[in-house]
């Protein structure tokens, strides 16, 4: 008896044991510290030229950013739990490579806002500046599977987002 007792005592311990073992649940990342990720995830699909040209504006830097790039991309701050952004302001470039968060219920204002951007970027060159116009036609607007909405405008548009989407 006391031998079976001593058995299953065992192996109450080593399921536990092994039980305790799993794999844990990550915490969920602050607004500032997943914009930092993403900031390195673009750094880390962008060209040493890009890096070294456009600034990436990250949550908490609206100031600096100032609201001129809000009303370009039909965004507001308030929709974003998190974002990195490069854009460029200039009327002979198309060119914007973000990772965005939205607030929990504003993903299709969002991604709205960003389509509309990407159109009307791409209304702009369609007959001024082709290369310009092509890159703004291939375009990447897509909504990756944690919910971060990647946009991609730039040369090399299929590299940089397969290099950001390797990064995070």
């Amino acid at each position: 008896m006391k031998k079976i007792l001593a058995l299953i005592l065992g192996a109450v311990m080593c399921m536990s044991l092994l039980a305790a073992c799993g794999e844990a649940e990550e915490p969920a990342l602050s607004g500032a510290e997943l914009a930092e990720h993403y900031k390195e995830a673009i750094t880390a699909g962008r060209s040493d030229a890009d890096n070294a040209d456009r600034p990436i504006y990250i949550t908490g830097e609206e100031e600096e950013m100032g609201s001129i790039v809000w009303d370009l991309l039909g965004l507001k701050a308030e929709d974003l739990d998190a974002y990195a952004l490069s854009v460029s302001l200039m009327n002979t470039q198309a060119y914007c490579v973000g990772l965005f968060k939205p607030v929990e219920g504003r993903e299709e204002a969002v991604t709205s806002a960003l389509q509309t951007y990407v159109e009307g970027t791409q209304k702009s060159f369609e007959f001024y500046l082709p290369d310009q116009g092509e890159i703004a036609n291939n375009a990447i607007l897509k909504t990756l599977d944690d919910g971060t909405v990647m946009l991609v405008m730039s040369e090399g548009w299929d590299e940089v987002a397969e290099g950001i989407t390797a990064a995070l």
